[in-house]
């Protein structure tokens, strides 16, 4: 059967990159997503384009089962934040061969987002240079929608802050993440508290540890019985600000970290996957200019955090190699978006597919196993050496 889906996915990724995506590159990148939203919508509809849709882009494997902080998963492919930012496709996914998928970022506040052109695509850099700005119909009314809504895979609220002021004050930001929060009580298997967007008008204030430690007194003074919280981190994080956050996160009840979002490294010295000139002035990048970051932050999370909590991998996924690398370097699950505008809907099928070749031949039964597997934990005395308590943790733990 693995065979002849392969075959399937073959004919599918032909047909996409010489008929379907010429075309579809014709319009605008956000015309085109709105386009197929639509298509979307029309697919998950009836039960009749669902099962048409499973034909051409299912699959599925015992062996990519994994349960995560209590929540069951068919397997760890999943889809990003961003793409779904009104919570609109849910039923489509689990017949694209997705696992999970993250609904949002939704703030607390309506917000119209960023002016002007807010998608370019970056060809040679497989990448697509994002100036979105949390657009989105507020959490209130999206979550009013979704209330009565039964998904068949697990579904993950992201969580910002709304975009509309340019000066940052800690009470009303918090008080605008609980109101997304507490709006979905009700909705979603997890949260992902999306402290990371880089295109808002007052930047990353809950990099800060004393801000972030008061987020997290804010969501466990009201905190949802048995839903994990994450927190998506920021790609160019410096190795100390990642310490200080994961320290005073593990040390306040998160139970894990979303490694990580858009990559601000447009330089190509510094970045050689950037290899395209830069269309707009503003915006960070998805795709492959993320990649290797995103499993640099991966590895050093594991090993900071002992392997005791759950990490999310995202950036830069195109293959089952790429997303076995984040697996092996220490991610449960995964995150995705640029794969498929580039190389289709089949990929999440082949990914999944690659995914239980790359299990047999390292002889794990289950995905669960190959999860840090090439990403050994020092021995606690070095462990403590490099990775152990410091001031910040201690203020953290004390705080």
């Amino acid at each position: 059967m693995s065979f002849i889906i392969g075959i399937r996915n073959f004919i599918l990724g032909v047909l996409y990159k010489y008929i379907l995506k010429p075309l579809i590159f014709l319009w605008e990148p956000e015309e085109a997503h709105s386009k197929l939203k639509v298509l979307g919508k029309i697919l998950q509809s009836n039960f009749i384009t669902r099962y048409i849709t499973s034909i051409l882009f299912g699959y599925g494997n015992k062996k990519l089962n994994i349960t995560v902080d209590g929540v069951k998963y068919k397997n760890p492919v999943g889809l990003s934040a961003g793409f779904d930012k009104d919570g609109e496709l849910g039923f489509i996914y689990p017949h694209i061969s997705f696992g999970l998928a993250e609904l949002g970022s939704f703030t607390g506040e309506y917000c119209a987002g960023n002016a002007g052109n807010r998608l370019w695509r970056l060809k040679k850099s497989r990448s697509i240079l994002v100036w979105y700005g949390l657009n989105n119909r507020g959490a209130e009314k999206i979550a009013e929608e979704l209330k009565d809504k039964k998904f068949k895979l697990p579904i993950g609220i992201s969580a910002a802050k709304s975009n509309i002021e340019t000066n940052f004050d800690l009470d009303v930001s918090i008080k605008d993440y609980m109101k997304t929060y507490n709006a979905f009580r009700d909705i979603g298997d997890y949260y992902t508290i999306n402290i990371s967007c880089p295109n808002t008008q007052d930047g990353e204030p809950f990099v800060d540890p004393k801000n972030m430690k008061a987020l997290c007194d804010a969501i466990n003074k009201d905190r949802v019985k048995d839903k994990p919280v994450y927190v998506k981190l920021a790609a160019n994080l410096s190795r100390p600000e990642i310490k200080a956050i994961v320290t005073t996160c593990m040390a306040n009840g998160i139970d894990g970290f979303v490694c990580s979002n858009l990559e601000k490294e447009r330089d190509p010295a510094k970045n050689p996957d950037v290899k395209d000139p830069m269309p707009y002035h503003k915006g960070a990048m998805s795709g492959q200019p993320l990649q290797r970051r995103a499993t640099e932050q991966i590895r050093y999370v594991y090993r900071l955090t002992q392997g005791k909590t759950t990490i999310i991998g995202v950036g830069g996924i195109f293959t089952a190699k790429d997303a076995y690398e984040k697996i092996t370097s220490g991610a449960s699950l995964l995150h995705m978006i640029t794969a498929m505008i580039f190389d289709g809907p089949q990929t999440m099928s082949e990914i999944n597919r690659g995914l239980v070749k790359l299990l047999k031949k390292d002889g794990f039964d289950n995905i669960s196993q190959a999860v840090g597997s090439r990403n050994p934990l020092p021995p606690q005395e070095e462990w403590e050496k490099f990775y152990g308590k410091n001031e910040i943790e201690k203020k953290a733990v004390n705080n």
